[in-house]
């Protein structure tokens, strides 16, 4: 087989030009024709980071509308909203529960509460205002609550509380039980 003679090439360089010419403009036939296979065209899209709008304010990495994440936790209601009373606690209140309570409760709650439960932490102490009543209400006051009121107080916070996001929701419900052991005087 022999090379291709020097006067043909200009003809093999058309070719090929060509070829390029009429594969890349079928390959582009979508961009200048808008009813051909529109529907990708025109869908909605977000980008990476982009903020959209949900309820009137901008948030990010929303998921779609209906999903539902795997360990989702009931939306936070208000501090006095009565649904909170009809929440009911799933942990029995044992000496295993009452425990685990114990083991949360010195982690973030004695140090605004106090070992006791009377509100006379080291944080409640700390102001011009020393005692119970300065800042930090005695657990006393949590015997005439509901156990969902508790449970979403701890979750959410209340006028001089914060809120404990980070405390797990089966945690939550163990903090209950002993805060309810503490307003009995340490009976379960």
């Amino acid at each position: 087989m022999s090379r291709p003679s020097a006067r043909h090439l200009p003809a093999h360089v058309a070719f090929l030009v060509v070829l390029l010419g009429v594969s890349g403009a079928v390959g582009c036939w979508e961009q200048w024709s808008e009813t051909w296979f529109p529907q990708m065209k025109w869908q909605k899209a977000v980008q990476a980071y982009e903020r959209v709008e949900w309820n009137g304010q901008p948030d990010p990495f929303m998921p779609p509308e209906g999903a539902v994440a795997i360990d989702a936790e009931l939306p936070r209601r208000e501090q006095y909203d009565p649904a909170n009373d009809r929440l009911t606690n799933p942990q029995p209140a044992n000496f295993k529960s009452v425990g685990r309570g114990q083991e949360v409760y010195e982690i973030y709650c004695v140090t605004c509460h106090g070992k006791g439960g009377m509100g006379d932490g080291p944080v409640s102490m700390a102001g011009d205002k020393k005692g119970p009543f300065a800042g930090v209400f005695p657990l006393v006051t949590a015997a005439g609550r509901t156990d969902g009121y508790l449970y979403n107080l701890i979750r959410g916070g209340g006028q001089r509380m914060p809120g404990y996001q980070r405390i797990t929701p089966e945690d939550r419900w163990h903090l209950v039980n002993y805060v309810r052991y503490l307003t009995k005087g340490g009976q379960p």
